[in-house]
């Protein structure tokens, strides 16, 4: 009888290798953040899926907006992929999330209708430019692809997980019932996702790993491939004050489950999360250390909530940030100007990358409306 207590036999290094260079040829394309500048300078192509990504930041810094441009480029990117958007604070805008993506398609559309020619793009005269209302009728089918989950506490959260968990079961069920029916009918089992309901991402089936070495990219069809949670900071903080020890000894279970179904799925995750200390302290008697702050310049205050344990549960940690955009507008700002009147640019940092080497890059970008990121330069 084997012991109990035995350690587990080792693997070796290049079987880790293999299943992970498996893993990799068949993640999807990252999502982008709606900024090429960011996409390519700061990011690397954009939030990847299999990874968890914080996206922490004071109120009006882009925290949510730049979730709803992940939203936009993961349903226009596959066609049947599903989102789950946890929302635990009751700010959840479907004619925002309608607006952004109506920006995406418009500028999906505009990038159809222009060929490049050496140096200059020419206008390509197009019978289907799409109008407004049809962009916007559009954006709203889209908006069938996303699930709503509102939640009050903590409690809430785990069981919104539970439930994505769920129904990734319960189709990892129905492959196997159907791969089980056609050996038993002696009929060989064909894999073609544009033939049949098998995918080639189902998993706990005889040819997962064959089909993994393919180097096949995973599809979401019908599934959720991206999982929102805005903010998480409400529930955690308000569990964490009535028991400092229990609440992150909670936080961490459920870290562990959204890595994993994460990871086994490749679903992108992002958890928008607040900032502390954004504001100078005026107090003499307690000056505020340079070190306290999470960004790389020392006029920018702040870093994310929830503290340090919180940044190590997560994959990529991106803080968002507001400075002024001109030297004249920080004379304003933290001179004797006019305080109220000096142009803001946002700045994204990359504070942590546990699965590339991001840490410390960052890009520019300015919101120009609720919808629109741009570059500022």
């Amino acid at each position: 009888m084997a012991d109990e207590d035995q350690a587990a036999p080792g693997l070796l290094a290049s079987t880790l290798l293999g299943a992970a260079e498996a893993h990799a040829k068949t993640r999807p394309s990252s999502a982008s953040s709606g900024l090429n500048i960011v996409d390519d300078v700061a990011l690397n192509g954009g939030f990847r899926y299999g990874e968890i990504t914080s996206i922490a930041g004071g109120s009006g810094s882009g925290k949510t907006l730049f979730a709803f441009h992940a939203i936009a480029s993961h349903l226009l990117s596959s066609e049947k992929g599903e989102v789950a958007f946890v929302d635990t604070i009751g700010s959840f805008s479907p004619l925002r999330l309608r607006n952004v993506l109506a920006s995406r398609l418009e500028i999906q559309s505009r990038h159809s209708e222009y060929r490049q020619a050496g140096y200059i793009y020419r206008s390509r005269q197009s019978s289907s430019a799409a109008s407004e209302g049809n962009l916007k009728e559009q954006a709203t089918r889209l908006l069938d692809r996303v699930k709503v989950m509102r939640v009050f506490d903590f409690a809430g959260l785990v069981d919104a997980l539970g439930e994505i968990g769920q129904m990734w079961e319960k189709q990892d069920q129905n492959l196997r019932n159907i791969v089980e029916t056609h050996l038993e009918n002696g009929k060989k089992v064909v894999y073609d996702s544009d033939e049949d309901s098998l995918s080639v991402g189902s998993v706990d089936i005889a040819v997962h790993d064959e089909e993994l070495t393919k180097g096949v990219p995973y599809k979401h069809d019908g599934q959720v491939g991206m999982f929102i949670v805005d903010t998480i900071t409400n529930v955690v903080s308000s569990m964490v004050s009535r028991s400092q020890v229990r609440g992150q000894s909670l936080l961490a279970s459920f870290m562990r489950s959204l890595r994993h179904l994460t990871y086994r799925r490749h679903i992108c995750s992002v958890l928008t999360n607040t900032a502390v200390g954004l504001n100078h302290t005026s107090n003499p008697n307690y000056p505020r250390k340079v070190q306290e702050n999470a960004s790389i310049f020392a006029a920018t205050v702040g870093k994310p909530a929830l503290g340090k344990a919180f940044t190590y549960l997560v994959d990529t940690s991106i803080f968002l940030s507001v400075i002024p955009k001109t030297r004249l507008d920080a004379e304003m700002a933290y001179g004797e100007g006019d305080a109220a009147g000096w142009n803001k640019v946002g700045v994204l940092e990359v504070l942590k990358d546990r699965c590339g080497s991001r840490e410390g890059w960052w890009a520019a970008f300015e919101i120009t409306t609720e919808v629109l990121l741009i570059n500022p330069l």
